[in-house]
């Protein structure tokens, strides 16, 4: 293929990629669904509250089942069985796929006898802090749906933790974090950095795991909730250089902490306020950022 043509279609793609969702009226347990495939993981028996900040009912939609209408605050109560849920939400002015999975509970996973090791979250939370309780529940990859898709641009396997097991695997993955890789990449897309993949380098660990790397026992990346990420459009497995000055380095990964500093300066966003680390390399890889949904600032 001629290299113009190829360029045209990248730039085709990427702006089609990047174009914006217009903000939500409708929410998921207070979280806009301002992007479509947002995916929300809810414990067997436990509810997921749908609410219409417009005050207009809400069609909901089962892909593989009806339709029903819903008031415009209702609470969806999760099957006992675990499993993947994709539902289009609809309001009268606009419509969002979401996707709902039901976790296994930890005393089932704990009792499984894969050889997905996990180990104990720790018993007294950071500073005593609710984000840092252990979780109740886990969703359970398997090969056959570690391609489903998350969110707009991440699948399940994106997150999965880098310790050598078979299937089925483990994972958790907050609602706040996709919000916010998505988010950050509407952000660069804006700020006229075209993001086709944004590489998930860490999402996932297991305390094991964690642990085994020499990391802090009360880092994010056990709740879920932390990714260490760079721009990969080429699929190099090594962050692009978004500044064009020929090369790729710290200054780079600045880019990315700096659309960081905006969201979490943002009153609007206070609700996915976070962490951020900034990386010239770790030797496998030239420059990245951490990103976490924590509740407080902390940099480094």
């Amino acid at each position: 293929m001629h290299k113009k043509i190829k360029y045209l279609i990248f730039f085709l793609l990427v702006s089609f990629v990047g174009q914006a969702q217009k903000p939500s009226h409708m929410s998921i347990n207070h979280i806009p669904l301002d992007f479509d495939l947002l995916t929300f993981s809810v414990l067997p028996g436990d509810s997921l509250l749908i609410k219409s900040e417009n005050a207009q009912n809400i069609s909901l939609s089962l892909v593989g089942g009806g339709a029903k209408e819903l008031t415009k605050d209702y609470y969806w109560v999760a099957p006992q069985e675990p499993g993947f849920h994709l539902i289009t939400l609809s309001n009268g002015e606009e419509s969002r796929r979401v996707r709902f999975v039901v976790m296994k509970t930890m005393k089932e996973i704990v009792a499984s006898t894969n050889d997905f090791r996990i180990d104990a979250y720790p018993k007294k939370p950071y500073k005593n802090l609710p984000q840092y309780r252990a979780p109740k529940g886990m969703i359970e990859v398997t090969k056959a749906n570690m391609d489903t898709y998350i969110s707009k641009h991440f699948q399940l396997k994106d997150f999965l933790c880098k310790q050598q097991s078979s299937y089925p695997k483990d994972v958790i993955i907050s609602p706040k974090l996709l919000y916010k890789l998505e988010l950050i990449i509407s952000k660069l897309h804006e700020n006229n950095y075209p993001v086709v993949n944004m590489h998930i380098m860490s999402g996932y660990r297991t305390p094991y795991y964690n642990a085994k790397i020499g990391n802090g026992k009360s880092s994010r990346h056990i709740y879920g909730d932390a990714a260490d990420i760079f721009v990969d459009n080429d699929e190099n497995r090594a962050m692009d250089d978004l500044n064009k000055d020929g090369k790729i380095n710290i200054h780079d990964a600045r880019i990315l902490a700096k659309i960081v500093e905006e969201i979490d300066g943002n009153p609007k966003y206070k609700w996915m306020l976070g962490g951020l680390g900034v990386y010239s390399g770790n030797g496998a890889h030239q420059g990245f950022i951490h990103v976490d949904t924590r509740g407080y600032k902390a940099r480094w």
